[in-house]
Parts: C-alpha cells; structure tokens; sequence
C-alpha cells in the first residue's frame, strides 16, 4: 500500500528545479504534461513557472541564473521640507478644538489645555 502524503504539507521546490523545468519546457522535446508526470509536478504549476520567466517576474528565475535580485525602485517624493538652518521657524496655527452640539451650535476653543477639556468634557457629562 502506497504512503499516504499528508495533505496540509506543501513542497518547496528550488530555483534550479524549476530553471531546470522551464529550460527543458522550451527545448520542446517533450510536452508539459510529460514534464509534469517526469518531474512529478503538476501541469498548471509548470505552466505558471513558464510565465513567471517569460514575463521576467521570476525571482527565482534570477536567483537560478546567478544574477542578483533587482533593486527596489527608490522614490522619488519624500515627505519633508527643508529651510535653511538660520530661517526664522515657521508660524503654525494655533490648535483649536471644535464642540458642535445638536443644537446646531458650536463652540470653539482655542489654544485648549489638558484642563480645559477635563472641564468641559466633565460639564458635558
């Protein structure tokens, strides 16, 4: 009786294998499925690693051939401003905080501190 493979446990297959796969896929001296049944590989997954290289998204791909992996693109835009070290720093507005009630009101307030809005939020209740 055959052994039963546990079906929760995935293969890792290496990047030379699946070179190896693809190079002999575009020999063409045998057919995907034949490959398939000799590598004991499912037909989809060679057809995937096929793509995979043609299309040049292949990590594995690069990492089989020796090459390195490509850079990561660096951007372009970075989120800062930059003033001169003797400029004056710039005037920010003040915070404000704005309560609107159901009323249709709103009360504003400005420059709030930690006790200013311990006593609001304690007449509010």
């Amino acid at each position: 009786m055959p052994a039963l493979k546990h079906p929760d446990v995935r293969r890792v297959f290496s990047p030379e294998f699946k070179w190896q796969i693809v190079r002999e896929s575009k020999e063409r001296t045998l057919s995907v499925s034949e490959l398939a049944r000799k590598y004991d590989v499912n037909t989809n997954q060679v057809f995937r690693w096929m793509r995979e290289a043609e299309a040049g998204q292949a990590l594995w791909g690069r990492r089989a051939k020796g090459e390195p992996d490509a850079p990561v693109a660096a951007s372009a835009f970075l989120p800062v401003s930059v003033r001169p070290a003797n400029a004056a720093a710039p005037v920010l507005p003040k915070p404000a905080i704005t309560v609107s009630f159901r009323s249709g009101h709103q009360l504003m307030l400005h420059e709030a501190t930690p006790a200013m809005l311990a006593q609001l939020v304690a007449a509010l209740s």
